[in-house]
């Protein structure tokens, strides 16, 4: 009775998903987080390794989910990372700090508008690894790029639908018209 019961849950489970489905983010998140984390045994930031498998899970497995756009992935990361490492900067690392920072963390990516989960992680990555201000860039800046970038390829070339997934190069025209309001507004 429970090897039936559990046999149909487990068909109805992969009913959900077609194979090309599963093999597309199998591949690109074996990709990207063999990439990052190659890299990150180089630069020995191996406590950011959970943010980032985190950010290919939102990534690869969840194709219709508002938290995966490039505006999400990236800045809610990068809000992350400012964050805990302001915190580290004011308050050192300790277990309240840290709490501390994951809970301003949230808030600001609530008031950013660029809520991704996996940030949470990396806010309390830079608490507790003491990280400095480079950290936002290297290896956070440099590793969601790499895993968009990689999530974008697989995607293309498994001509699977955008969805709910912004282009970069749609994020990029965006970022120009922020850039050339900011300095309209700076330089007038």
């Amino acid at each position: 009775m429970l090897n039936s019961a559990f046999l149909g849950w487990f068909q109805k489970c992969l009913a959900r998903f077609n194979l090309k489905f599963l093999s597309v983010a199998a591949v690109g998140s074996f990709m990207s987080i063999g990439l990052i984390s190659y890299l990150g045994f180089f630069y020995e930031k191996a406590l950011i390794f959970p943010s980032f498998a985190s950010s290919a899970v939102v990534l690869f497995m969840t194709p219709r989910l508002m938290l995966r756009q490039v505006k999400n992935v990236l800045g809610g990361q990068l809000v992350s990372a400012l964050v805990g490492v302001t915190i580290y900067k004011i308050f050192g690392s300790s277990w309240w700090a840290i709490s501390l920072g994951v809970s301003i963390a949230l808030v600001m990516m609530i008031l950013t508008d660029t809520i991704h989960p996996p940030g949470g992680a990396t806010a309390f990555a830079a608490i507790a690894l003491h990280e400095d201000y480079l950290f936002v860039i290297k290896p956070v800046f440099l590793g969601m790029v790499l895993l968009i970038l990689i999530a974008l390829m697989i995607q293309f070339c498994a001509g699977l639908k955008k969805d709910n997934f912004k282009t970069i190069g749609s994020f990029l025209i965006e970022a120009r018209n922020f850039y050339k309001q900011f300095k309209e507004k700076n330089y007038q």
